[in-house]
């Protein structure tokens, strides 16, 4: 068996390895949770398809399958930038609006990428030019990502310490859920269906002095924890109707979405110093090893943005339900990937030169 055989049928058995958990989420799942899963499902069996028939050489099969990947792919990713960007619009969340800036030009350059390629080819050779197009477009993009990353870390990173500055004399409290209210709520009309999705703002009480106070969230919660859910509250002894909630708060989500759009934007960017030939000399896979550290970053910080949300692990995992088992996922894929380049294909390299 040749090695292009090989890495195909991995691909297949990984293929159907995910494929089967995805019918999973999307048999357990309500709603409009399917219509988010039944892309990826769609993206799984085409790229199926696709190193199905590379067994067998059929390439233009090959194609049609990459074509209707990139449709789909493309057609899902179009619709859910749409639904973001109408949602922080009616929310009037203009902030947030900023940071779909960078996924709308990624999507206008893969489009251009995947469904215009040919035309591209035939300017080039008419007429020799001093600028690679493509390195100008995708540096581009990536300067955006990481540019709207490093603007959400320095807003959420300044407002906490700006809170954490005035509550640095508060008393802390144990606060109990008491109720919720409609934070944004979206309704559409699926196959005769009404899909709901809806986020929810908490609201916890405590008390002072014998004297009852409430503090409501400042972000939409997807989930309603159970009625003897506590959180720890900060409160002004000299004012106690003044309090924060510790833990999630929306200057956490500022942070932790600039962490990742940093993080993945820096992927690129390690991809360009592997073409330029900087880690030519360097016997760990840093590329490799850098994204097992992101994924595990990545589950580690899902995790720990719910648990922010609520009183225990358990409870989060209670909450959670089956999705809880996603950032695991990327916890356990991040330290085989870390472990993976550090040890196994450091030996793997050292074998190739003793047998060279």
């Amino acid at each position: 068996m040749n090695k292009k055989k090989s890495i195909c049928i991995s691909q297949i058995i990984r293929n159907i390895i995910i494929a089967i958990f995805l019918l999973w989420l999307f048999f357990s799942s309500d709603g409009l949770m399917k219509f988010i899963i039944a892309p990826f499902i769609i993206c799984v069996v085409l790229s199926l398809g696709k190193n199905i028939f590379l067994i067998f050489d059929k390439d233009k099969y090959v194609n049609i399958f990459n074509k209707l990947y990139a449709i789909v792919f493309l057609l899902f990713a179009f619709c859910f930038l749409i639904f973001w960007s109408y949602t922080v619009i009616k929310n009037n969340n203009y902030l947030t609006l900023l940071f779909t800036i960078p996924f709308w030009l990624m999507l206008i350059y893969f489009i251009h990428k995947c469904f215009f390629k040919k035309n591209q080819k035939s300017l080039s050779s008419k007429r020799e030019t001093k600028f690679n197009i493509k390195i100008i477009v995708s540096g581009f993009l990536v300067f955006t990502v990481l540019v709207s990353g490093f603007i959400c870390l320095i807003i959420g990173i300044k407002d906490t310490y700006h809170i954490n500055k005035i509550t640095k004399n508060y008393i802390t409290t144990t606060g109990y859920f008491k109720d919720y209210e409609i934070y944004n709520s979206q309704e559409k009309r699926k196959h005769n269906r009404s899909v709901t999705s809806t986020t929810y703002r908490l609201i916890y009480t405590y008390k002072v002095d014998g004297k009852e106070y409430t503090i409501k969230t400042d972000y939409g919660s997807g989930t309603i924890p159970n009625t003897d859910s506590t959180r720890e509250i900060k409160y002004n002894p000299d004012n106690p109707n003044e309090a924060i909630l510790i833990g999630t708060n929306r200057n956490n989500g500022l942070i932790y979405f600039g962490t990742f759009f940093v993080l993945g934007g820096m992927v690129f960017v390690l991809i360009f110093l592997y073409a330029m030939g900087i880690f030519d000399k360097v016997k760990i896979n840093i590329l490799g090893l850098y994204i097992g550290i992101v994924f595990f970053i990545i589950g580690i910080g899902i995790i720990a943005f719910q648990m922010g949300t609520i009183s225990s692990f358990m409870e989060t995992i209670k909450t959670m339900r089956f999705w809880f088992l996603i950032p695991v996922m990327f916890i356990i894929v991040g330290i085989f990937q870390t472990i993976k380049c550090l040890f196994f294909e450091r030996i793997e390299m050292n074998n190739n030169r003793k047998s060279n």
